[in-house]
């Protein structure tokens, strides 16, 4: 049985549902370029899962450096554009609380701002899902906004479209504990300021303990 979604989770994928071309269009450019560099030099080779594939950006990138990718997304839609970008790659429709792989599969993760549309109370859950189907030791990339709290934010589109979305916000020494909390070690995590948004930024590995994590 697939996770129920919250009414902020159902907003934030029906926004998608309406906008994903228009999204997709105006958020193009490659900015974790450095930051796919960093991840080679750490995991030159290997399986890795993108949660949160979007249209297929960091995908192309990705599957440029040489890796068997496999990306996930919760919306039909951006997944549609993904596959038009990528036409070659593996990708399916998933959440982030049901990703259907084995125990230890994945080399390694990227993440990159899809862990900030995950309510705050549903974090662990998340994260669990995401350590289980890493190997030990496989390496995470995680990206999030600076702030403090959740909200519900409305912004416009190029063309006028209002839309709305939840944002769930975390500081930098906050989002690490609860990364320790689920099995996962900081390597190195930094803030990035683009335009009017400060990044937050780990790169991570999943640690398995001896007694497995609870998924839920």
């Amino acid at each position: 049985m697939k996770p129920k979604l919250n009414k902020e989770e159902k907003l934030t994928l029906n926004t998608y549902k309406k906008i994903a071309r228009q999204w997709a269009r105006e958020h193009s450019d490659n900015i974790w370029s450095k930051e796919i560099a960093i991840f080679k030099k750490y995991l030159p080779k290997g399986k890795i899962l993108e949660i949160g594939s979007g249209d297929g950006r960091d995908a192309k990138q990705l599957i440029k450096m040489g890796y068997q990718y496999i990306g996930t997304d919760i919306s039909k839609e951006l997944l549609k554009v993904a596959k038009m970008n990528n036409p070659k790659a593996k990708f399916y429709n998933q959440s982030v609380y049901e990703l259907d792989f084995p125990d230890n599969y994945f080399d390694g993760f990227w993440a990159s701002a899809v862990l900030l549309h995950i309510p705050k109370v549903r974090i662990n859950e998340a994260l669990k899902r995401i350590q289980y189907v890493t190997k030990n030791k496989g390496l995470g990339f995680i990206t999030l906004k600076r702030g403090e709290g959740e909200k519900i934010v409305e912004e416009v589109t190029e063309t006028g479209m209002k839309y709305k979305r939840l944002f769930s916000y975390y500081l930098l020494d906050e989002f690490k504990k609860i990364l320790k909390k689920n099995g996962f070690d900081i390597i190195k995590s930094s803030q990035k300021r683009m335009g009017k948004t400060t990044w937050l930024i780990y790169f991570v590995r999943a640690i398995k303990r001896d007694k497995k994590l609870e998924l839920f």
